[in-house]
């Protein structure tokens, strides 16, 4: 569908064969779209070479068929490209929507310009933990060992965070640009840490939007399978050896700002 006016907000959604996930998804963004007008581009990941297209929704969708999987990052890094508002949203198909998050997100970026997410809600309304500290060998130890998913801040404020995880997080456009987006050596994992670090070491806001509610059923994909515990591992150590996170934990460590 062609854009009518040029959107507020352009939300990339990456499908690995999740075709069965977008729909409730989508039909809330169509119903929202009736306020805040959207750009959507769904990128099918899988190279399959078919994605099933959602023409009957009142709703500017724009497709991306990969010829070969991509990284998270490389995905969203490419939907970018197309990207027609000064707002972008990566999102996951998994994500479904509690009322009106983007409205609170995007008076968040007015106010504190960089990335905003919002609270993140399990489908038992209980509280995830997508807002965390720094990450740190013992405390990646203890989250996967031990279990815990206990979140790292007190949800009764926005406030400034150390990162946000990636399966809602909503840009400055001018501020992914300068960043250079997401970094694409990270295949999957950590690429949220890494674009929030060097989001504070640039003088962006990351910033916890709490009026903003988002629901997601987190699979937890590396605590199952090797594959990802090992991107995940690999991930890691890439992250802790790269200069944004020694800068920004030295900056922690010395008590300097880190955001402006």
């Amino acid at each position: 569908m062609p854009h009518a006016v040029s959107p507020e907000l352009t939300i990339s959604i990456v499908s690995h064969g999740q075709a069965d996930l977008l729909p409730p998804l989508l039909e809330q963004l169509a119903a929202l779209s009736e306020q805040i007008s959207l750009q959507v581009i769904i990128t099918e990941n899988l190279g399959q070479g078919q994605l099933h297209r959602f023409d009957e929704l009142p709703l500017s969708i724009d497709y991306i068929v990969n010829r070969e999987p991509k990284g998270f990052g490389a995905n969203h890094n490419a939907a970018f490209v197309h990207a027609a508002a000064p707002y972008f949203c990566v999102m996951n198909p998994d994500i479904r929507l509690h009322g009106d998050p983007f409205r609170p997100l995007l008076r968040q970026l007015c106010r504190a310009s960089g990335i905003a997410g919002p609270k993140v809600i399990n489908p038992n309304g209980m509280l995830e933990d997508s807002a965390r500290h720094v990450p740190t060998l013992g405390r990646l130890l203890e989250r996967h060992l031990k279990g815990i998913r206990v979140a790292d801040y007190v949800s009764n404020r926005i406030q400034t965070v150390d990162w946000m995880a990636g399966m809602c997080l909503v840009f400055d456009v001018a501020a992914y640009r300068i960043l250079g987006g997401f970094d694409e050596r990270f295949h999957l994992y950590c690429e949220d840490v890494d674009i929030c670090l060097r989001a504070h070491l640039t003088g962006w806001h990351v910033s916890w939007t709490v009026d903003a509610i988002v629901e997601h059923e987190a699979r937890r994909d590396s605590r199952r399978k090797l594959r990802y515990l090992w991107w995940h591992l690999c991930s890691f150590t890439r992250l802790i050896a790269s200069s944004s996170y020694r800068k920004f934990c030295w900056r922690r460590n010395s008590g300097t700002r880190s955001v402006s």
